[in-house]
């Protein structure tokens, strides 16, 4: 066998012999139940989650504070990477005053995916009016709680929309 064919031979047979090994380890470690712990969240959470949703909706910072703790931080996460949007009770009430008073926020849509212990995950779709059109921002939103507070909410934007 002339020797670049027999690179090619070897080199497309030990390929094969890599996928088949990677395909077989997934099948190890892959474990679908059919129900999901994880999705489920106790009803005392939601009922702490959506009284917390009453005042941001109302747009009322003031009454926002009652559901951070003193100590609450907001990170967000893009391509650029972490950045701490704000840290403190007292800061993020100031920020979200001048959030709502200078904002074209009309709506939010949530979609909670489930709870691991005191953290909470959920896909937000908030909408903002650009040049008179509505336009819809799309983050994955992480919240964790101290004490029935929020204590940290990490808030990741995605860059693309194509499949990975």
């Amino acid at each position: 066998m002339p020797k670049l064919n027999r690179q090619l031979v070897l080199g497309f047979l030990a390929g094969a012999v890599l996928v088949a090994t990677l395909q077989s380890i997934a099948g190890q470690h892959t474990r679908q139940t059919e129900t999901n712990p994880y999705r489920e969240i106790p009803a005392d959470v939601i009922a702490m989650i959506e009284a917390a949703e009453v005042p941001f909706m109302d747009q009322n910072a003031d009454a926002i504070g009652e559901y951070l703790t003193e100590d609450f931080a907001w990170y967000q996460i893009n391509a650029e990477g972490v950045k701490q949007a704000v840290k403190g009770r007292d800061a993020t009430i100031a920020l979200l005053s001048g959030f709502f008073g200078n904002s074209s926020w009309t709506e939010s849509e949530v979609h909670r995916l489930g709870m691991l212990g005191n953290i909470l995950v959920q896909v937000e779709v908030d909408t903002f009016m650009r040049d008179g059109a509505p336009t819809a921002m799309e983050t994955l939103s992480v919240y964790e709680f101290r004490e029935g507070k929020r204590w940290r909410e990490w808030k990741f934007y995605p860059t693309a929309k194509t499949p990975l």
